[in-house]
């Protein structure tokens, strides 16, 4: 594995942490959503949403510092992602 591969997966790893977190606290401040309601959404997405929710300040820190350090931490690719899916394994066909 090399150096690039490896930061990679560190922001992947990264990005899955925060998304994870952030569609938690969405699903906590509104009323009525369940587990997995936001999953499609991208990280950006759930956090201008969290934010809309909350407030520009407050318990979640402010809108412009908390975009600069996870863009700095995962980059615009994966900001801007959407989730993936879990697809299931492609059946194989038996001759």
């Amino acid at each position: 594995m090399n150096p690039s591969e490896s930061e990679t997966d560190a922001r992947r790893n990264v990005y899955q942490h925060i998304l994870k977190a952030a569609n938690r606290r969405l699903e906590q401040a509104i009323p009525g959503s369940s587990e997995g309601t936001f999953g499609q959404l991208s990280l950006a997405a759930v956090l201008n949403l969290l934010f809309l929710m909350r407030g520009e300040w407050g318990s979640i820190g402010d809108y412009v510092t908390t975009q600069r350090a996870i863009r700095a931490l995962v980059g615009d690719d994966l900001m801007w992602a959407e989730p993936q899916k879990s697809m299931p394994a492609p059946i194989e066909l038996v001759q």
